[in-house]
């Protein structure tokens, strides 16, 4: 079957598709707490707070599962200065026997050293990056605070596009 190009004959227009899982909320989330903020209803937690904590916590996130990998390149590019002890003339020794040596020299939690700085460097960066890479696509679709007003006159369907026209 062929299918066809162009508009849609009227009356048959499709309803707008339905918002993002992330974006929805069911008004029955809730946490509880001693801080009263937190125990607010998370619907209750404006757009712009919602979208700054979620781009932080998946930076700072993202970062902590990583550390690992950065502190063997800290080493590696270290290992030529002779700052760390143990570490020159190990130019051939992959990820997972570095790993296994910082494991034995200096326990599991030198993993992470240095992961907290990262991650306060990290947190700003990711929340503003999360914060404009969404309000940038609502722009692009027309969505949001951009979506209002732009077909004031033209579109009666509550703001999105794909909404009937008053006129006949």
């Amino acid at each position: 079957m062929a299918e066809r190009s162009g508009p849609a004959p009227p009356g048959t227009e499709s309803a707008p598709p339905p918002p993002a899982w992330w974006r929805k909320t069911d008004n029955t989330a809730s946490t509880s707490g001693a801080i009263p903020w937190l125990a607010a209803p998370l619907y209750a937690i404006p757009e712009t707070t919602k979208l700054l904590m979620c781009g932080g916590v998946a930076g700072a996130f993202s970062k902590t599962c990583t550390a690992p990998l950065a502190r063997i390149t800290i080493l590696r590019q270290l290992q030529s200065t002779g700052a760390v002890a143990g570490w020159a003339g190990t130019a051939k020794v992959g990820i997972v026997p570095a790993l296994a040596k910082i494991i034995k020299e200096e326990g599991v939690r030198a993993l992470w050293k240095g992961n907290m700085v990262t991650v306060i460097q990290r947190l700003p960066y990711s929340s503003i990056n999360f914060y404009l890479y969404e309000n940038i696509m609502d722009f692009l679709e027309g969505e949001g605070a951009f979506g209002r007003g732009r077909n004031e006159g033209a579109d009666k369907g509550g703001g999105r596009a794909g909404g009937k026209s008053g006129k006949t």
